[in-house]
């Protein structure tokens, strides 16, 4: 995109994964969750350089409280220049805080003068703390909110990845509705294995990004037809 000085700036694309690092994601989960995102990095470059777009990335990890791993409310961190420490395990799953601490960062102000519709991947196995679905509601509600100004359309693309045992019913309420092999359906994908996680990440990251980009003004996002494919070592 040129400015009526000539000069060519890029369009800004927003990513922010909210991470459940709660006590449940023990073991194979938490070690295949901390693999996945140095070589989701890599992927995410390789689309920020095909796509000539400023890829920006938040990611939150959550347990009982909402940590900014990855950038902050005001400022995504550029994908180059992201660095991954690995999360350990610990106490319940507080996932309305980690919705929450997203939406400070779905403001336009924090998003860029020419961003694209930003994406949220919500990563969990479990249900969130007893006592806390209606706080949960309420902070999606929020979500859907944000951007849409006086038009009411939602404008903030929102993926849930179930973790093995993972509540089906709590992340539909949490998914945007969107197109999946030719089929209208929440946005949710499923990992039946921790060893699975990586691919699937990687995957769905990379191809709700590229969807953002290509159906900026549409209503819905289609993710074509899921294929996390044999393990390749130039991305998993």
């Amino acid at each position: 995109m040129a400015n009526r000085d000539g000069i060519i700036t890029k369009e800004e694309l927003n990513l922010i994964l909210l991470l459940d690092n709660s006590y449940s994601m023990v073991n194979g989960r938490i070690a295949q969750l901390n693999s996945a995102i140095p070589t989701l990095k890599n992927s995410l470059m390789k689309v920020a350089e095909d796509e000539c777009v400023d890829l920006k990335v938040r990611i939150i990890a959550y347990s009982d409280e909402a940590v900014w791993r990855v950038g902050t409310v005001e400022q995504g961190e550029d994908i180059a220049a992201v660095t991954w420490q690995d999360l350990d395990v610990a106490g319940g799953t507080s996932t309305p805080k980690a919705i929450r601490e997203a939406n400070k960062a779905l403001r336009k102000k924090h998003l860029g003068a020419h961003a694209l519709r930003p994406v949220v991947i919500l990563v969990t196995d479990g249900n969130c703390n007893l006592g806390e679905h209606k706080d949960y509601l309420e902070a999606i509600e929020e979500m859907k909110k944000s951007l849409a100004g006086n038009t009411g359309k939602e404008k903030v693309t929102r993926i849930a990845i179930g973790v093995e045992g993972y509540n089906r019913s709590e992340l539909e309420e949490f998914a945007s509705v969107g197109i999946i092999a030719d089929q209208q359906q929440p946005l949710i994908f499923e990992v039946d294995k921790a060893t699975d996680l990586g691919k699937v990440i990687n995957w769905v990251t990379v191809t709700s990004m590229v969807s953002s980009i290509t159906d900026e003004n549409e209503d819905i996002i289609d993710l074509g037809d899921p294929d996390w494919g044999e393990e390749d070592d130039d991305i998993l």
